[in-house]
């Protein structure tokens, strides 16, 4: 035998070793307590979660000097926004969630002050928090923001096919249509009101970008301000330091609770990687202090260095450590029920998200959706799989018994055995009212006695959903499938504001493959208020769209003319006839 392959072996067999020694995490499902509390709205929780306000110092609006002219406008909600008394005029750092909520902080911050401010600059260290820009912009004002911030936002709330989905996950996790008192009140910030969703907007567009991935200086109100490129949360986001003042703004990068690697409603792979490098590069500038956009301040070179480099190793642990499960040959279940973090880094700090989904979200961005199970290759279609498992097991009633007598026992792994079972009786498509406030009980046990957030968000809003409580515009939600439609709902008012590119590529969702499967059209659209060309090829249930004209005829149209066709106010076949093959695929 070569030295390579000895090497390699005793490589194998350590990590074989390894693993059979420590196939199960003391630290599994840490997140899930069985002490419970009830805060002062009445919501029935663990003690992590009721302290997550207090932690986090939102538990009241108010307004505190960081240092001189420094200000951290907090409790309004999780996200802080930052005031800056700049030589020529204030910088504010993220404008909030909505006008109602930027003109109660400016007035707020005019009040401590004891006189009114003017705003020379408005910087966005990203996406999520921008909605109160127009209460804050005076006149003259001018806003910093990166050169992908806006295009992103219009990916979650836009004319995208994905909106309905998007909105309807954020409503879920975040617990927007929950009581707001009452055993299944959110118990922190880490939910948000309807106000959220339907709040008034009021942003505005940067006037000056930065460009992606790079250090850039600039002079903003009279004040030297370094951007750094700090992709956390999403990819649009910058750390602002302030080198006079040695502050640092910073968005998500904080140890008040563990970064939410993945969040349950869904997003773009957050890769722990790139906070690790985030983090390296602001720990490289002389901080002393530290506000983050969420979370208390960090004051003094030791609490502002110590809180980053928490969330920073942190991020990068659970990075190093999912792979070395990879190498051990484990799946993304098995990581993470062996994943373990020192416990100053985990202990009631999984008050967002939980680990457990973060190094599952690791593996499947490396290695994808696949394990070592064969039968996941093409596994029975979910009806058929619970019907067999139902069967199995005795039948209906039996599985309807089995999980009274689980949820019986009360502790925490027979409530999730109950759901479990509700779940196969979901999935065959038999949900009397009995096994309907089963699967509540389970969810909302579970959702009582979790500390994550994301977590609770999703098992009350299970419960209430099947207990015919959740409603929407006055509608009562029998699934959530209704809450994406009335979300992702294609307005006029929707298509005015979005850019024609966005409309015309939208097209290629609404056809329905099997109504065109094996036919063909191609045209091109030219738009005369717009000056733009595009050529459209319907292809065996594909819509190509191109600029390169193709073959086709040439119609001549405004962008009013395509939003009316969208809308499905005017026929496709008002362009011409042929269209009626496409006519007929569309699904609105």
């Amino acid at each position: 035998m070569s030295n390579t392959i000895k090497t390699l072996t005793a490589t194998l067999i350590g990590f074989a070793i390894t693993s059979a020694a420590s196939a199960h995490s003391h630290q599994y499902g840490m997140s899930l307590h069985t002490e419970l509390v009830t805060t002062k709205s009445g919501a029935i929780t663990t003690r992590p979660q009721a302290e997550v306000d207090v932690n986090y110092e939102v538990e009241t609006k108010h307004i505190t000097e960081i240092t001189d002219g420094v200000y951290r406008i907090a409790g309004w909600g999780i996200g802080n926004i930052i005031a800056i008394n700049a030589p020529v005029g204030w910088i504010i750092i993220d404008t909030g969630d909505s006008t109602q909520v930027a003109k109660e902080q400016r007035s707020a911050l005019e009040q401590k002050l004891g006189k009114p401010i003017a705003v020379a600059a408005i910087l966005y260290t990203h996406s999520h928090y921008t909605h109160g820009t127009s209460i804050w912009a005076d006149e003259g004002t001018k806003i910093y923001g990166h050169e992908h911030l806006v295009t992103n936002l219009q990916a979650d709330s836009g004319i995208s096919v994905l909106s309905g989905n998007f909105s309807t996950r954020a409503v879920i996790q975040f617990g927007m249509l929950h009581p707001l008192e009452g055993k299944d009140a959110f118990p922190s910030k880490l939910g948000f009101s309807k106000d959220k969703l339907i709040g008034e907007s009021g942003f505005m567009a940067p006037d000056i970008t930065f460009k992606n991935g790079s250090v850039e200086n600039h002079t903003v109100a009279g004040l030297a301000v370094e951007v750094l490129p700090s992709q956390t949360d999403v990819l649009d986001s910058v750390a602002f330091y302030f080198p006079q003042q040695k502050l640092l703004v910073s968005n998500a990068m904080n140890s008040n609770s563990l970064f939410n690697l993945y969040t349950l409603r869904g997003d773009i792979y957050r890769d722990p990687m790139r906070m690790v490098d985030a983090a390296d590069l602001a720990l490289s500038r002389d901080i002393e202090y530290h506000v983050d956009i969420h979370g208390s301040a960090n004051i003094g070179s030791v609490a502002a260095h110590q809180a980053i480099t928490s969330f920073r190793d942190s991020m990068q642990l659970i990075h190093d450590q999912t792979y070395r499960g990879i190498a051990m040959g484990k799946d993304g279940q098995e990581i993470a029920e062996w994943i373990h973090m020192p416990e100053s880094l985990r202990a009631d700090k999984e008050t967002y998200g939980q680990v457990e989904s973060y190094a599952k979200q690791v593996y499947s961005s490396r290695i994808g959706w696949m394990g070592w199970d064969v039968y996941d290759i093409n596994p029975l279609p979910k009806k058929q799989q619970a019907e067999k498992t139902v069967e199995a097991m005795g039948g209906t009633d039996a599985v309807i018994a089995m999980i009274a007598k689980a949820q019986a026992k009360g502790d925490i792994a027979s409530t999730q055995w109950s759901l479990f079972l509700t779940t196969q009786l979901m999935n065959m498509g038999v949900m009397p009212e009995e096994v309907k406030q089963l699967r509540a009980n389970a969810a909302r046990t579970l959702g009582q006695h979790t500390t994550s957030a994301n977590a609770r968000g999703f098992y009350i809003s299970e419960a209430l959903l099947h207990e015919g409580k959740m409603q929407f515009a006055g509608t009562t939600l029998d699934n959530y499938q209704q809450l994406s439609q009335l979300l992702g709902a294609v307005t006029a008012e929707k298509l005015a504001s979005s850019p024609l590119r966005d409309n015309v590529h939208y097209l290629r969702f609404m056809v329905d493959s099997k109504q065109v499967e094996g036919k063909q059209i191609e045209f091109n659209l030219h738009f005369t208020d717009e000056h733009e060309h595009y050529a459209i090829a319907l292809r065996n249930g594909v819509i190509a769209i191109t600029a390169q004209p193709n073959e086709g005829r040439t119609f001549e149209l405004t962008k009013q003319d395509w939003d009316d066709m969208i809308l499905g106010l005017e026929p496709f076949s008002h362009l011409h006839n042929d269209l009626k093959v496409l006519e007929q695929a569309i699904v609105r």
